[in-house]
């Protein structure tokens, strides 16, 4: 029955992808195609015999961040088995961040969930091990390389409860292709569950945690500039309440918050998730009568009481120099960004009751006491209380960055497990 679904969804592809084509190109983001031609040709695994190192290690990961947190694995896979590295993205802006790291010899659009693209590209690069990262399950990826012989695992693995349950309405699809993993290291035993129930074997099933919280950073490389950004606002020794990864409706519960806060003296930082957004929230402060001004616009003066981080990179920065944080994507209903990020840098992080992509570490913030949940009818109350509490906001800093601290080592766990399939089959 898998094979039989298999089949049928290769049947179906070709008028799919056109449709998804066509609709793409007749939408306000077709300008987001600027290299069409060499887009398609990776997609479809058109590439030119030679372009694709051979018998080298390979990821699989869906965009930036994937690609991010996989660098302390990525170094040490090439140390392990001492080959090239190459790395598959779903997206464009994954492949330049992948191109940006030396430890990567190559990096390319992932070929387009079709057989014949899949069994295309495996026959080109004759990759040594494939790695899939997260939840980047593709059947005919997965399936091209079980008919080839390359062995694939998947790492740092998550599934969602509404994932899973799509998934079940393909059950056999996915349990002919997982079930040939020969090692799944997943983040929770929640995950463990799901996957087990979608047919990877139980035996090898391993629950390591997340790598990203081992790339946490408590030593952020862009506080000179942040500095100078705040020395030229005027807000050195203010308090300053940093939002990152902020969503439309939060960002309506800040700007009805803020006339009160700013009254304390509590000066904001918002950094939207995403920065396309820019004309739309510029729309939105001017009409809400607050003193603001844009990074990128570098219009700082010291009438500013509320600051826009609508550039890149400079968010886990802004974190360090906060007085209290909020993470986005919790109150709006996006499951929660990464609440670890702020806590790592001993600062008391509040945010919201939808935080099913990071279940553990919201509930170990609650727990320990280094978080609080928040929404729109409580948020501002909740942060002038904090803010007029120095001692117990330095309280729960510190038992945030514990928070933090209890996360890592999943990177660890992940390598052994690797080394030890490798002492196996040796």
């Amino acid at each position: 029955m898998g094979l039989i679904l298999l089949i049928l969804t290769n049947l179906f592809f070709p008028f799919a992808a056109l449709g998804v084509l066509l609709g793409f190109l007749f939408s306000a983001r077709r300008g987001l195609l600027k290299h069409l031609k060499q887009e398609l040709r990776e997609r479809f695994g058109l590439e030119a015999e030679g372009e694709i190192p051979q018998n080298a290690v390979w990821l699989h990961c869906a965009s930036v961040g994937e690609v991010m947190s996989m660098k302390g694995i990525i170094a040490q896979l090439k140390d392990f088995y001492g080959k090239d590295i190459i790395v598959t993205t779903t997206t464009q802006a994954g492949k330049e961040t992948a191109l940006k790291n030396p430890q990567i010899t190559k990096a390319f659009l992932a070929p387009l969930d079709f057989y014949p693209s899949c069994r295309r590209f495996m026959r080109i690069a004759k990759p040594h091990r494939l790695f899939v990262v997260e939840r980047e399950i593709w059947p005919n990826m997965l399936e091209a390389a079980r008919q080839s012989g390359v062995p694939a695992a998947l790492i740092n693995g998550r599934i969602s409860a509404k994932s899973a349950r799509a998934y079940t309405l393909v059950k056999p699809l996915f349990a002919r292709v997982l079930g040939s993993l020969r090692f799944a290291a997943l983040h929770t035993q929640a995950a463990a569950q799901r996957y087990e129930k979608l047919g990877i074997k139980k035996e090898n099933i391993y629950v390591c945690g997340n790598v990203k919280y081992d790339t946490l950073s408590d030593n952020p490389s862009k506080l000179p500039e942040v500095d100078k950004i705040l020395t030229a606002l005027g807000w050195n020794g203010k308090q300053i309440l940093v939002l990152g990864s902020t969503h439309p409706q939060e960002e309506t519960m800040l700007f009805r918050a803020a006339p009160e806060l700013i009254k304390k003296g509590i000066k904001i930082i918002f950094a939207p998730r995403h920065l396309e957004r820019r004309a739309e929230i510029a729309d939105t402060l001017r009409q809400s009568g607050l003193h603001y001004a844009f990074i990128s616009e570098a219009n700082f003066d010291k009438n500013t009481d509320v600051l826009c981080a609508d550039v890149m990179g400079m968010l886990q920065s802004l974190y360090a120099r906060a007085t209290l944080t909020f993470v986005g994507g919790s109150v709006a209903p996006r499951g929660a960004h990464n609440l670890l990020e702020p806590a790592i840098l001993s600062k008391t992080v509040l945010f919201g009751k939808h935080f099913y992509n990071a279940p553990l570490t919201a509930q170990a913030l609650l727990e320990f006491g280094g978080g609080v949940l928040v929404d729109e009818n409580n948020f501002k109350e909740t942060v002038l209380r904090l803010t007029a509490d120095p001692a117990q906001l330095e309280n729960m800093a510190q038992n945030a960055r514990k928070t933090a601290l209890s996360f890592k080592g999943a990177t660890d766990k992940i390598m052994e497990l690797v080394k030890t399939y490798e002492r196996k089959t040796a």
